[in-house]
């Protein structure tokens, strides 16, 4: 069942999809209200950096978990606006607890708000394969780049004006208001925007949904095929990039408040600076695949995302910190466009679907992992000094290192696949993956937009539109939930 053959009437399909423009772009004030400054949140509870980083760790684990899930449930329910609905309720509702536990603080109540917000973050991916599905139905296939640009552009600007805004109206309201007081205000707002968005999806018309099967591809294929070398090889290099990179990335915002002393009102323009950026130069980076090729760009990225963390060893300067977020939007918008673009080249059009979720197994783990070492790292040897660097600064010291050796290792054994090669306007269609959370990198991000799903859809026809509808390559609406699957993370996954 494609959009042109959905049950709905012209008005019923522009009328879901205005509905759908209206949810991304609740879902994405959302975002850069809330999930953006939680990190900021518990760490005026006084949580550490052991905290910090199982606040970026569970609840891409938790997501995962749930994802294995998810296919089942929709099957179960048939009724896909039904589960997207309640889950982004439940996500709405987890909102109400944080809220909470820092009006009324107690000894739990920082691990109780990482509970409550890894419920509502993950339930994101539980409902991602029906919400995908469902608006592969609602949109017609022609109309869907131009939709989606239009979409994204929105989504872009309410993103920018919330993550500058809400920095600078906590900075007002700690000036009257105990912190604890300021972040509740901050996150009722967010709650307001995904309630919003329930609205959007009630709003939004139904259509039948039908359980067909795909193609499987196995973990143990992966390993044991050696047709699959250059899948593995790639899931390989992309998982321990991405293990490096969470080793310091959760502690960027403790180290701006906490040793640099930094406001509300400069965490939100450092944020918003690698927003601009990575919108800016997105396009750069599409024509530059266009020129060089995805696997060329892919470890020149890559390869620059390395310096990251080492600029942050010798500067405690804003103006210098702000040049080295712009230089990070940039490196990886550059990134997250080559390591999508190199997946779709990997593995033909029926497997990708069942190739997306292992990869999202895979690599929320070693997400997770990442996290949680780096936290571990920080509690267990506190007074280490190496080059003069200790605590925080020597967690990016050591990410710095370990990315480059992962790039190394993994650069010679990267094969070409088959270009892939993006209109502008479909380029516009990704910017999910480089923008709705700046500060998380493509290695969470790829494989969850709805560019990957909307490609498989028209290279895959009738096969494709299959794959879909059975739930094993939706599993995530970065598009519609401006980014939703990667767990809501836009400040405590920054990029280091």
């Amino acid at each position: 069942m494609e959009g042109e053959n959905c049950g709905l009437d012209r008005g019923q399909r522009e009328r879901s999809m205005k509905q759908s423009i209206a949810d991304g772009m609740g879902y994405t004030a959302m975002a850069g209200i809330g999930d953006s400054f939680l990190p900021a949140a518990i760490i005026s509870l006084g949580a550490g950096n052991f905290y910090v980083g199982l606040l970026a760790a569970l609840p891409q684990l938790f997501g995962a978990i749930l994802q294995s899930f998810s296919l089942s449930l929709l099957r179960l329910l048939r009724d896909r606006k039904l589960m997207v609905a309640a889950g982004s309720l439940l996500q709405a509702l987890s909102w109400l607890p944080v809220i909470a536990f820092l009006l009324w603080p107690g000894e739990l109540s920082v691990p109780l708000i990482i509970a409550f917000f890894t419920l509502g973050a993950g339930t994101t991916l539980l409902i991602n394969p029906a919400w995908s599905s469902w608006i592969s139905d609602i949109v017609p296939d022609n109309e869907r780049a131009g939709f989606f640009a239009k979409r994204n552009r929105l989504m872009q600007l309410v993103l920018f004006i919330t993550v500058f805004g809400a920095g600078f109206a906590l900075r007002s309201l700690e000036l009257h208001y105990p912190a604890g007081a300021a972040f509740a205000a901050l996150f009722f707002v967010a709650f307001l925007a995904r309630l919003y968005t329930v609205s959007c999806h009630l709003r939004t018309d139904n259509v039948r949904y039908e359980a067909a099967l795909a193609k499987e591809i196995r973990f143990e294929h992966l390993f044991l095929l050696p047709s699959h070398k250059n899948e593995l090889s790639f899931l390989a290099f992309i998982g321990m990039f991405t293990f490096t990179v969470q080793f310091a990335a959760p502690f960027f915002t403790p180290y701006m408040m906490n040793s640099l002393k930094f406001d509300m009102g400069m965490l939100g323009v450092m944020t918003a600076a690698s927003v601009l950026t990575k919108i800016v130069a997105f396009p750069y980076w599409g024509k530059a695949i266009d020129r060089f090729g995805n696997r060329t760009v892919l470890i020149a990225a890559s390869l620059a995302a390395t310096t990251i963390p080492f600029m942050w060893l010798f500067s405690s300067d804003f103006g210098m910190l702000l040049l080295f977020q712009v230089a990070s939007g940039f490196v990886w918008s550059g990134l997250d466009l080559s390591t999508f673009n190199y997946a779709l080249s990997l593995v033909g059009r029926e497997l990708r679907p069942a190739f997306i979720a292992k990869y999202n197994a895979f690599n929320g783990v070693l997400f997770a992992a990442g996290a949680l070492a780096g936290g571990w790292f920080l509690m267990s040897f506190p007074h280490l000094s190496l080059f003069g660097f200790d605590g925080i600064l020597l967690v990016f010291l050591l990410s710095g290192v370990a990315r480059l050796l992962v790039v190394l290792f993994f650069a010679p054994r990267l094969h070409s696949g088959d270009e892939i090669h993006n209109k502008s306007e479909e380029r516009a269609v990704i910017f999910n993956l480089v923008a709705v959370y700046p500060t998380q990198g493509a290695v969470q991000q790829v494989f969850n937009g709805w560019d990957f799903t909307r490609k498989i859809v028209e290279t895959g026809g009738v096969r494709g539109g299959i794959a879909i509808k059975s739930g094993l390559g939706a599993t995530g609406d970065l598009v519609k939930d401006g980014g939703r699957k990667l767990l809501s993370a836009v400040s405590r996954r920054k990029r280091l």
